[in-house]
């Protein structure tokens, strides 16, 4: 950050599918905030408000030149804590402080109440789900299927299990959740870091709590159908556990006015693929939705682009499933 600059130079996307966005969009707000955390917003009377270069990869975006992104203000109760503060302040109530920052990066502070209940390694897991729901209107309950019931499974899964596992098919929308939720657990380590560690790094190492593989096949299962029960693998420690979190994600989402339904409850009442697309909300740093006409993403053009903090609402499209690397020709 010393350089102003940030750069994600692949991705795994699908181009087909219209109904997920890209990650670049979706964590932006988290990195706006903190980037508001070590650079500052402007607010403290500055004569203008830092900018970072983001060399981020989505669809269109050949990385020749960066995307200018500036700090977006933090909504935190008591402030927003100072870097000494979070970094070196060992009183010890600083560890509320620091988790009060990570939150508020998320726009989860409402939220903390629920996190803290959860056990771990499943808080962070929690904290993304409730970050990725509110946020991306498409995703369905049989998503939150199954990134719960996988990551509880793989608590009893061996190596040699995990590597034996065989698939019926590969579904490109398995394969880009799975990869949105992984990029998710890399903008916690920047935001954990970032805080000055409120959570253990080892809680959001992916081999504790998300496996690909794994995922996947509960993706097919909830899509087949599969009851809750067999999800879990008919073991009923984990059939406890999985209700409890998914009350914690629910309950944190509609505290944001986003209710998770079914896909079929969603393909009865939303045409196509595209949810709430056009009359979505975009939460501002307030923590309140607001109505806004949304832009389709890939309408924005890539290169040199200056976003505003309030530019960013919920945008219901993707990038694609190939992985996207810049295109250096030029």
């Amino acid at each position: 950050m010393s350089s102003g600059e940030i750069e994600c130079s692949n991705t795994l996307e699908d181009a087909l599918d219209q109904a997920l966005p890209s990650q670049a969009f979706v964590y932006r707000p988290v990195r706006q905030r903190v980037y508001s955390l070590l650079l500052g917003d402007g607010r403290d009377g500055a004569s203008t408000c830092p900018t970072v270069k983001e060399w981020f990869v989505y669809s269109g975006n050949p990385l020749r030149h960066p995307d200018l992104v500036r700090p977006l203000q933090m909504n935190i109760p008591g402030g927003t804590p100072n870097l000494k503060l979070l970094w070196l302040n060992q009183e010890p109530g600083i560890q509320a402080r620091r988790l009060d920052a990570l939150l508020g990066c998320f726009d989860l502070s409402s939220s903390r109440e629920e996190l803290q209940a959860v056990e771990n390694p499943f808080k962070a897991l929690c904290c993304l789900l409730i970050y990725l729901f509110v946020q991306v209107d498409t995703l369905c309950l049989e998503d939150l299927h199954a990134f719960i019931a996988q990551a509880l499974c793989l608590q009893g899964k061996s190596t040699v299990q995990l590597v034996d596992l065989q698939l019926d098919y590969i579904d490109p929308r398995a394969v880009q959740l799975g990869s949105l939720l992984v990029r998710g657990l890399t903008t916690l380590v920047l935001v954990n870091s970032a805080c000055g560690f409120p959570w253990r790094m080892s809680d959001f190492m992916p081999w504790n709590i998300f496996d690909g593989k794994l995922f996947h096949q509960k993706y097919l299962q909830a899509e087949k159908g599969y009851s809750v029960e067999a999800l879990v693998e008919q073991n009923r420690s984990r059939l406890t556990k999985f209700h409890t979190l998914k009350s914690v994600v629910c309950k944190a989402c509609v505290k944001e006015n986003r209710r998770i339904v079914s896909k079929q409850h969603w393909r009865s009442h939303q045409p196509g693929r595209w949810g709430r697309q056009g009359s979505g909300s975009h939460r501002t740093s307030s923590g309140y939705s607001r109505a806004g006409q949304g832009q389709h993403w890939r309408d924005q053009g890539p290169g040199n682009r200056q976003y505003e903090p309030d530019h960013w609402r919920r945008y219901p499209s993707s990038s694609g499933l190939q992985l996207r690397v810049p295109d250096n020709s030029a």
